[in-house]
């Protein structure tokens, strides 16, 4: 099985021990400690592996055109060596279209031909080189404002295109999506849960310090940095949306669903840090509705004017019965949310494995085709031990009718993460999960992977990670959530903190890469990536 997410998870039991010895341990008086995945460098420390200007080696700086992937410089993605030095073909004046050809004195480079003067409006002059602002990579949004590793240049700004919460560290870290190719990862908050975007910023909610915090990119700097303001959160705040100027969060332990506004007003709940950057997203908190006890609201989706929750329920039979439940929340008047409907998924069939006892435990919720789709989790109510197979529930918002959709015990069960894809649906399942021992050892995990669901809910491909042996090293992928973009799935691993990236193709699912986007612990062995965002 895999801990739900509202219960303390091994790796959370792991990085407790090691704060609390760290708390009885004296400091040292002098010197710098730097944090795992990072070496002392200077009167600070960098990611050698991933640090453009620090590759391998402290002060060891890439080149012009140059990225930092694996401790070693490369070219850049659109670049091409010549002579030894990383060039852009289309605007280089000395390497203009090819390697060596030159642009006469006067000239400039535009799309690999040499020309008097920039022709596309498009075009800025840098020097010889005409370049696109709003898309290059070395000039994003003036001449020589160049991007780090990892980064794509979009509408004059640097931003990562996927960006990866690594809840056991307390780091954010991003990559491109379609090299893999990632920045360093950088210090957010303590124990980043849930990630949503909004307006250039990313929204962290942080499960240990209860804030939902904001990061920006700033264009020539390597990653992300923290803005000056943050707002209060429930405990465990498992999911973040953004609708227009609204955000919703779905605090699981404190069972309430929290509505935030952009407004310019000062609450109670604002704080402003004394570190960080300007330019943070004005939030206060309109209202936080709350749901009961043992709810352990898990997510939220609009559709219309309301706002739709499922909830997981507590623990053991009793508890779990205060969840197996969809609210719909009107938001008509978002400083009086009031719930207006209860979808009760108690009595859907569950297909229990050899009649035992099992409850839904709604999970994610997302909309597709008109329609709410919610993963059921399927546990047995007091060990959350998978007990049937994975299953989805579809409600229809307006008759609030639910089918069930079984998605085969073969392939899938405790299903995690829903989100379009294409015409259909992909379903992460995080499967049942094998320890050595009681709080440590991943061995495996059965009946796990990805499924996906074309436009009629019929299954229509799988995959399952392979057999790993763990004795020479390898580590297990424990699927958690997912996220799609230009026509990939991004599925995050909850126990070795990495990224599967996957095209669909002939039918299948096609493994492209395996992205390290998150710092193991030397300690525990384990990285926990909770939550993947797709910045728009």
């Amino acid at each position: 099985m895999t801990t739900p997410r509202f219960a303390p998870s091994r790796c959370s039991l792991s990085l407790v021990g090691v704060t609390f010895a760290l708390l009885l341990t004296a400091c040292p008086d002098t010197g710098i400690v730097c944090k795992a995945g990072t070496t002392r460098c200077g009167n600070g420390c960098a990611d050698y592996t991933t640090d453009s200007r620090n590759c391998g080696a402290c002060g060891q700086a890439c080149g012009t055109g140059q990225v930092c992937q694996a401790s070693a410089c490369r070219c850049q993605d659109g670049t091409t060596s010549c002579s030894g030095s990383c060039v852009v073909t289309a605007y280089d004046a000395q390497n203009c279209g090819a390697c060596g050809r030159r642009c006469e004195s006067g000239q400039v480079c535009e799309t690999g031909e040499c020309k008097a003067a920039c022709s596309i409006d498009s075009s800025i002059r840098c020097g010889d080189s005409c370049i696109s602002a709003a898309t290059d990579v070395n000039n994003c949004g003036g001449c020589d404002v160049k991007c780090q590793s990892g980064q794509v240049c979009r509408a004059r700004s640097c931003v990562f295109e996927v960006v990866a919460a690594c809840l056991s560290s307390g780091e954010l870290s991003g990559f491109r999506a379609a090299t893999g190719e990632r920045g360093p990862p950088a210090d957010v908050g303590t124990q980043p849960e849930a990630l949503a975007s909004m307006q250039g910023r990313v929204l962290s909610a942080d499960g240990t310090d209860q804030r939902l915090y904001q990061a920006r990119l700033v264009s020539g700097e390597p990653s992300f940095r923290l803005a000056a303001r943050s707002n209060r959160t429930g405990a465990v705040p498992n999911q973040v949306l953004v609708d227009g100027t609204r955000v919703y969060v779905a605090n699981a332990a404190s069972g309430t669903l929290q509505v935030l506004e952009q407004s310019e007003q000062i609450t109670s709940d604002v704080r402003f840090d004394d570190a960080g950057v300007a330019g943070a997203v004005s939030l206060i908190t309109l209202s936080e509705l709350p749901l009961g006890m043992n709810t352990w609201p898990q997510g939220a989706a609009r559709v219309g004017t309301s706002v739709w929750v499922p909830l997981y329920g507590g623990a053991g039979v009793e508890p779990a019965k205060a969840g197996q439940k969809v609210l719909e929340v009107s938001m008509i008047d978002p400083r009086l949310p009031l719930v207006i409907n209860t979808v009760d998924l108690s009595t859907i069939d569950l297909k229990s494995f050899d009649g035992g006892l099992s409850v839904a435990r709604p999970f994610a919720i997302t909309t597709h085709n008109g329609a709410l789709y919610v993963t059921l989790n399927n546990l047995e109510p007091s060990t959350f031990a998978p007990a049937g197979p994975g299953m989805l529930a579809r409600i229809n918002p307006s008759t609030k009718a639910v089918i069930a959709i079984d998605l085969g015990a073969d392939a899938c069960v405790n299903p995690q993460w829903a989100a379009e894809f294409g015409q259909g649906l992909v379903v992460s399942c995080a499967g049942v999960a094998r320890y050595a021992g009681q709080l440590t050892g991943l061995l495996g995990t059965d009946h796990s992977g990805l499924v996906l669901l074309d436009a009629n809910d019929q299954r229509v491909a799988s995959w399952r990670p392979g057999a790993c042996e763990v004795d020479a090293g390898c580590a297990p992928v424990l699927p958690g959530r997912l996220a799609v973009t230009q026509g990939r799935v991004f599925l995050a691993d909850q126990y070795a903190g990495r990224v599967l990236s996957f095209t669909v193709a002939d039918g299948g699912f096609i493994e492209e890469r395996v992205i390290q986007a998150c710092t193991v612990s030397p300690l525990s062995g384990v990285a926990n990536v909770g939550d993947l965002l797709v910045t728009q």
